[in-house]
């Protein structure tokens, strides 16, 4: 027999309850806010957002390695707010504090409003929700558009949860799996859930009409690229010259799966035990047993379980075993939660304040482990001292000037075009680069220490004082491992 769609609270929240969620978002706010103050909100994906953004903006269309869904947003916010990275920062935030309501919402409707309170605070004190949470990145913007999703199947609003999951097939491509597997597991009729999938894919498959008109051929996705072998260190993901697809993906998927589908599924149990990892660690074993406990015995069951299919879907594609992915399991052991959280409303005084005290002790545990250590120290390299060396390029370079570099940092910064710097043998390197159209070559210390070690001659001024291929024009080390020289390329 078909399940019945739980129906949504009977009762409207009252205002003591609002101020509740008021107090949780307050403090998810100022959490973010302080983390803000601390970090750049970029990662290596985030001038390629803000790229796409301006590129939306000014009309103009290319072949872009990334879905358009969270640029479209920073290009309308863009719009009203300054400044190249305060736009994106603010649509995460936004993103970020509207899926601490959502949880919220997910678990009032089950519980009392009081316990519901508790996975809605672990959601807006969580580290890497909270670092995530204003940084020039999707993740926050797909976890309030496929959490907002899954709320809704399981309010009983199958068009509506359907369409939003839809919408989060705009911004990053696992709700191709993410949509159905929850679906699936929401409450309701063969009917309803049917017409769940097809608003999903009406609001999801006009995006081909983006891909085609930029990429010039049907597509569903820009990320074909991520289905390939596994490499075999980080080493072997560094770019090399003789890797023709590096900067367009000239090969099909169906050619990709007959070359690296062995590989692929040979890799795929060590891969997945490395993704394993990455969730225990974003959700120490503690609390993953409440919530394993919450599913197991208190019909706890419900759609937000199909994020736990995203750690078992990332080995199949090149999706790195990192915290940032992991991040996106979450809502399925948030939401259980509320189950434990019970007491907080109907136990006795003595059990209230030992729920109350397993609660914060959650917050101590995800703060004092890797999370904790990820969220406060965000950036990867030093971001001081790159805006430096791209403010300097801003104020000394054409506009038209080409700076490469392995990362896009100081080109963003210097609002310059980037180009990819290979890793080869320095001469194979510097000869390429003058041949290539660049202007000038960005070298990190940082860079160098941990995965370009042949780059090191190019940070003593001494070594290439003779050397008629380069001239260093600019160089700052704010503290040692900081340092940052600018090259020009002399043709």
């Amino acid at each position: 027999m078909a399940r019945s769609p739980l129906p949504p609270s009977a009762r409207a929240p009252g205002r003591a309850e609002f101020l509740c969620l008021g107090l949780v978002l307050l403090a998810a706010l100022a959490l973010r806010l302080w983390l803000a103050e601390r970090n750049s909100g970029l990662t290596m994906d985030s001038p390629l957002y803000v790229r796409m953004a301006e590129d939306l903006i000014a009309g103009h269309h290319g072949p872009s390695p990334a879905h358009h869904g969270y640029p479209m947003l920073v290009a309308l916010a863009s719009l009203v707010l300054p400044g190249r990275e305060l736009p994106g920062r603010a649509v995460s935030l936004i993103a970020s504090l509207a899926l601490v309501a959502i949880v919220w919402a997910m678990a009032r409707r089950r519980t009392s409003p009081l316990a519901a309170l508790a996975p809605a605070l672990l959601a807006a004190l969580h580290p890497l929700l909270a670092a995530q949470g204003t940084a020039l990145m999707t993740e926050p913007v797909f976890l309030a558009l496929a959490v907002g999703g899954v709320s809704l199947l399981d309010a009983g609003r199958a068009r509506a949860g359907g369409a939003l999951l839809g919408a989060a097939w705009w911004v990053r491509p696992e709700a191709v799996l993410l949509a159905p597997c929850a679906v699936l597991l929401a409450a309701g009729n063969w009917r309803s859930r049917g017409i769940a999938l097809v608003l999903a894919a009406a609001v999801a498959l006009p995006y081909t009409l983006v891909l085609r008109y930029e990429q010039g051929y049907w597509s569903l996705t820009p990320k074909t690229a991520l289905v390939r072998a596994p490499f075999a260190d980080a080493r072997g993901a560094e770019w090399r010259l003789a890797d023709g697809t590096a900067f367009a993906d000239s090969v099909g998927l169906g050619e990709r799966l007959a070359r690296d589908g062995g590989a692929i599924l040979h890799a795929y149990p060590a891969r997945l035990a490395q993704h394993a990892r990455r969730v225990l660690e974003a959700w120490p074993w503690p609390l993953l047993l409440m919530s394993a406990a919450c599913v197991r015995f208190a019909a706890g069951r419900g759609p937000w379980l199909a994020f736990l299919m995203l750690p078992i879907f990332y080995p199949l594609v090149s999706a790195p075993a990192d915290l940032r992915f992991a991040q996106l399991a979450l809502p399925a052991l948030l939401v259980p939660l509320r189950v434990v959280a019970t007491p907080l409303a109907r136990g006795a005084a003595v059990v209230r304040g030992l729920a109350a005290l397993a609660l914060l002790a959650g917050v101590l545990l995800l703060w004092s482990g890797r999370p904790g250590r990820a969220a406060l120290a965000f950036d990867d390299g030093p971001m001081d001292a790159m805006r430096g060396a791209g403010a300097w390029l801003e104020r000394h370079t054409a506009t038209d000037a080409v700076i490469m570099d392995r990362k896009s940092y100081v080109a963003f910064f210097a609002e310059r075009r980037h180009v990819q710097l290979p890793d080869e043998p320095l001469d194979t390197l510097l000869e390429w680069a003058r041949t290539s159209g660049a202007t000038h070559l960005v070298v990190e210390e940082y860079v160098v220490r941990s995965l370009r070690p042949q780059l090191a001659p190019l940070l003593d001024a001494n070594a290439i004082a003779g050397d008629p291929r380069v001239r260093l024009v600019f160089a700052t080390r704010p503290a040692p491992g900081d340092g940052v020289a600018v090259l020009e390329l002399v043709r």
